[in-house]
């Protein structure tokens, strides 16, 4: 599992060598992946024009999503990459293949009425898990968007919650 084997990790197709030095740095502990996620957060909240589309400094479609935390009933924000579907939005709980869910995700198991940020717009929202037909439909197109959802998904046997986010209104 990917917990207990980072360092046994093989360098898939899609990655050089440079990316793939980076991509390993990048996700050798929870710790850095969760000081990481908290900077970028801050990061978009300070410059938040063209993130949902990719304009940020990942080149990938980044929101905000904001949970409340299941324990300590405060405020949580995340930013992550989506995909698009029509009004909603679609989220993969990966954590970068470890073998826990993030705790976002926790989080809405426990309350899946949330706020996502898209850019400058601020809404209302609530999450619910795919079923197994929009799984099976929404997969491959989640791995057009970011392919090492796929190649994390493969280093544990933890399946990883995807998560339809509909917008309620204006937060």
């Amino acid at each position: 599992m990917a917990t207990q084997n980072r360092d046994k990790m093989v360098k898939p197709d899609f990655l050089d060598d440079a990316a793939w030095e980076m991509l390993k740095e990048m996700t050798a502990s929870l710790d850095r992946i969760r000081g990481d996620a908290k900077a970028d957060a801050e990061a978009y909240l300070a410059n938040p024009k063209g993130r949902a589309t990719g304009g940020g400094p990942s080149g990938l479609p980044t929101l905000l999503l904001t949970t409340i935390g299941r324990k300590s009933g405060e405020q949580r924000t995340t930013p992550l990459v989506f995909l698009q579907h029509g009004k909603d939005v679609v989220v993969v709980g990966s954590l970068a293949g470890y073998d826990g869910h993030p705790t976002w995700c926790l989080n809405l198991q426990s309350n899946p009425n949330c706020w996502i940020q898209l850019d400058e717009k601020k809404s209302k929202a609530v999450a619910r898990d795919v079923t197994d037909e929009e799984r099976k439909a929404l997969w491959p197109k989640l791995n057009q968007v970011f392919p090492a959802w796929g190649y994390f998904q493969g280093q544990t046997e933890r399946p990883f919650p995807i998560k339809i986010i509909s917008p309620t209104g204006p937060a």
